[in-house]
């Protein structure tokens, strides 16, 4: 009975951490990729498909190289700020993909991501192919991490 409470009491007192996932520093030369950085691109991939689906479910007109991007910033608690346009196609169609990006709401940051924000380029398009492609990258003024999602629909 004394190995088990001993047990117990060094269970409850050992305190218990978790592994972040650290991003490489700029200028590394090494690049993130899911088999590197999971955590972050497991969360990529849930907002992707997501974004996909509302994508795909808007009823809007649209035309095949039709596309939108919009930089944003998701707070570690899942909210949108700072939300402007970077590729433009009409005053129309770049209404209608912010409307599908705000309707998506980003998950709290999962156990592991340490950052207190991340930095998005979210792009949704019409294409001849689809695809969903997300990847980890730089800026350089300021330095810091751009978070990218392509979601791309046939037409």
């Amino acid at each position: 009975m004394k190995k088990i409470l001993i047990l117990l009491l060094i269970f409850f007192l050992t305190p218990l951490s978790s592994k972040c996932e650290e991003l490489y520093p700029f200028g590394s030369g090494k690049s993130e990729t899911k088999e590197t950085h999971p955590i972050y691109f497991g969360y990529m991939e849930d907002y992707a498909k997501e974004l996909r689906k509302a994508f795909e479910n808007k009823k809007m007109f649209a035309l095949c190289h039709w596309g939108a991007s919009y930089n944003l910033i998701i707070t570690r608690d899942g909210e949108i700020k700072d939300m402007k346009i970077s590729t433009m196609q009409n005053d129309y169609y770049n209404e209608k993909v912010k409307e599908i990006i705000m309707s998506v709401k980003p998950l709290p940051f999962r156990e592991g991501m340490n950052l207190d924000y991340m930095r998005f380029s979210i792009y949704l398009g019409y294409e001849n192919y689809e695809d969903i492609h997300f990847s980890i990258g730089g800026i350089p003024n300021p330095p810091d991490y751009c978070f990218s999602i392509n979601v791309t629909l046939k037409k």
